[in-house]
């Protein structure tokens, strides 16, 4: 699914610092999705994989701030429910 962010999205995108991303698979999902996006458009190719993994991250784990910043960056594009369908 391609997916174009605005800035404040891709801004927030950008809060996980590129380090973090050996600190575990939601802070190394966040860094992936740095490396693919295209910083000046905000266009973004969403896998299969991706868009599983982003409703899930959101609302299957204890909560960490983890939703927040799922739904700012992908809410407008996926909706609240961030493409969930179950």
């Amino acid at each position: 699914m391609h997916v174009t962010l605005n800035p404040g999205e891709i801004m927030v995108l950008f809060r996980q610092n590129p380090e973090t991303s050996h600190d575990g698979g939601f802070q190394g999902f966040l860094v992936s999705l740095q490396n693919r996006i295209n910083r000046t458009t905000g266009e973004l190719e969403l896998s299969a994989q991706d868009l599983e993994r982003i409703p899930r991250y959101a609302f299957n784990y204890t909560r960490g701030g983890w939703e927040t910043r799922l739904i700012e960056i992908f809410g407008r594009v996926l909706g609240a429910r961030l493409g969930r369908i179950d």
